[in-house]
């Protein structure tokens, strides 16, 4: 390749990089700028850039004193680290087994599980409802929990099984020479191997459940007990004029602990990733 062929390749790379960047970038800055303004000039176009500290103020203490925001976020939190805590604890075993154990169609069953997760939630929002009601579990944090650990589980089982398919068997015969039973393999053995995927699973499934909506707006109904996106719609009413300020903020608001939790495990994601891709 001449000189000039890779100038104008590295000059096309980083073109577009820049473009992806703007067009990922560019929707958050517009909602902090947002953020900081008052209802009455959310409509300026072009906005201004002028930011005005009392204003951000008075947002920012709206959201997370005087609206549900707060309680929300805790409910949030709470329900994702139990499923994600619950899928894992369910989804290790079940894709060790469908991929050590070889049981007859495990490729089929694995096909299987992860078509379910594909299955759009308007199809079963219904019947997930009136089976929450049934246990008498609606309106409760274990109505949501039970639902999407179901929703959770096959995205996590598929990833975990492209993992374990990948680490040699001559690992698992070796640790059986040595007395370890299937259960010890997999603890001592195969876990810390997997431990990019595992960690690659439980994101995937955290980012679906701090998303989710529709099945949290039939199950839930108190306020106490909503979670960030049943809050955050609830600030779109068509009985009220629409403070998009307020929504602004709790958008930013709302983003925070997903950047921070990004940032937080940046090398796992990377090392899972790497790892899927390289084996």
């Amino acid at each position: 390749m001449t000189t000039l062929s890779r100038v104008a390749s590295r000059t096309v790379s980083y073109v577009t990089l820049i473009v992806i960047a703007i067009v990922g970038i560019f929707p958050i800055a517009y909602l902090f700028l947002l953020s900081t303004k008052r209802r009455i000039d959310i409509g300026d176009v072009p906005p201004s850039l002028k930011i005005e500290w009392s204003v951000v103020v008075e947002n920012y203490k709206e959201v997370l004193f005087e609206r549900s925001y707060v309680s929300s976020t805790i409910n949030t939190l709470i329900i994702t680290s139990v499923v994600v805590i619950l899928s894992l604890l369910i989804g290790t075993p079940a894709a060790y087994t469908l991929s050590r154990l070889k049981i007859k169609g495990s490729e089929r069953i694995s096909t299987t599980i992860l078509s379910l997760r594909f299955m759009p939630p308007v199809a079963v929002a219904v019947p997930i409802l009136l089976s929450m009601r049934f246990l008498h579990v609606a309106n409760t944090r274990i109505g949501l929990i039970i639902p999407y650990v179901a929703f959770s589980l096959p995205l996590v089982i598929w990833i975990l099984i492209g993992f374990f398919d990948e680490i040699p068997t001559e690992i698992d015969e070796a640790a059986e020479i040595d007395g370890a039973n299937k259960w010890r393999t997999l603890l001592q053995v195969l876990l810390p191997l997997v431990r990019p995927g595992i960690v690659v699973a439980g994101i995937f499934a955290a980012i679906f459940i701090w998303n989710e909506f529709l099945i949290g707006m039939y199950v839930i109904d108190s306020e106490a007990l909503k979670t960030v996106p049943i809050a955050d719609a609830g600030l779109i009413s068509a009985q009220r004029p629409i403070d998009w300020n307020v929504a602004a903020t709790v958008g930013v608001v709302t983003l925070i602990p997903l950047l921070i939790g990004s940032m937080a495990i940046q090398k796992h994601i990377v090392q899972g990733i790497t790892a899927g891709a390289v084996k």
